[in-house]
């Protein structure tokens, strides 16, 4: 009887577990919890040589100080000028929002799932968001340009630590939402998000309406959490927005049949919508 027991309250809190989103070791240590962080900064300039144009990194790392991922290089042809995100990612710029030199400095957004360059969770504990631009070009001796980092804890509870300013970057806003904390059905109705048809073998049609400009990031994941592809990750403004996705994943493959989850973030908020795919 004590065997019968002890399994029902064993299944009882794998199902917990299952549901809240979390996977855990066989000793019952909590591995990695799945979860969503958005972070805003804005840089000032240093008056150095190109001032106001520049070029900028926002890149995650771990505790140890071990590269994770890029979520933004604005440098096109002078990434070689970013010295510390260069030491620290050998130029990776898999899943980062990249682009030309910037002409102004200006607010920067990212969004982070959590995963690593291959699309795994990575295991909860602390994590680096750093950011650096440069108005140089090093090369010449110039000096290396300003950088910060900001340090979070990744795990089971909502983070939003308050961020002082300092000479260079402003306003710095991270919010770490746990998935099963942050999920919320009311942002589907409010954004009006429709994808069709589904079932689907061909393109997946997708379609929102923004009340106001913002931030988005729309990503598709299978069924164990692994992130397959980003399919926006970016401002979008406010009104109708709509996209086509052919089925195919970051490394340009197609997908197996099967059902996947699309997970839209919107001001902070997320929510999660199924789609079948028949090859």
């Amino acid at each position: 009887m004590n065997l019968v027991k002890n399994l029902k309250s064993l299944i009882v809190l794998l199902f917990a577990v299952l549901v809240a989103g979390n996977s855990w070791s066989a000793d019952g240590a909590t591995l990695t919890t799945d979860g969503t962080l958005t972070f805003t900064v804005r840089t000032l300039s240093n008056n150095a040589t190109y001032s106001p144009r520049n070029v900028l990194a926002i890149w995650i790392k771990d505790a140890q100080g071990n590269f994770i991922i890029s979520r933004k290089v604005m440098a096109a042809n002078r990434k070689q000028h970013l010295v510390k995100w260069v030491a620290s990612s050998s130029n990776n710029v898999v899943n980062a929002i990249t682009g030309a030199t910037l002409s102004n400095h200006q607010t920067h957004t990212i969004s982070w799932d959590c995963r690593d360059l291959n699309g795994n969770l990575v295991p909860d504990g602390n994590y680096e968001i750093w950011v650096e631009f440069t108005e140089r070009n090093s090369n010449s001796g110039g000096a290396v340009g300003p950088s910060t980092k900001v340090v979070f804890t990744k795990g089971t509870e909502v983070t939003s630590p308050v961020i002082a300013d300092e000479s260079f970057f402003k306003n710095m806003e991270l919010v770490y939402t746990p998935l099963n904390v942050g999920i919320s059905d009311d942002i589907k109705s409010l954004i009006s998000f429709v994808a069709f048809p589904n079932p689907f073998n061909t393109n997946l049609n997708v379609s929102f309406d923004l009340p106001e400009s913002d931030f988005v990031n729309v990503s598709v994941y299978d069924l164990s959490g692994k992130r397959m592809v980003e399919l926006v990750n970016q401002d979008l403004p406010r009104g109708a927005n709509s996209f086509s996705w052919d089925a195919k994943m970051g490394n340009g493959q197609k997908l197996t049949s099967g059902v996947y989850s699309i997970r839209i973030v919107y001001q902070g908020k997320m929510f999660m919508h199924k789609v079948v795919f028949s090859n």
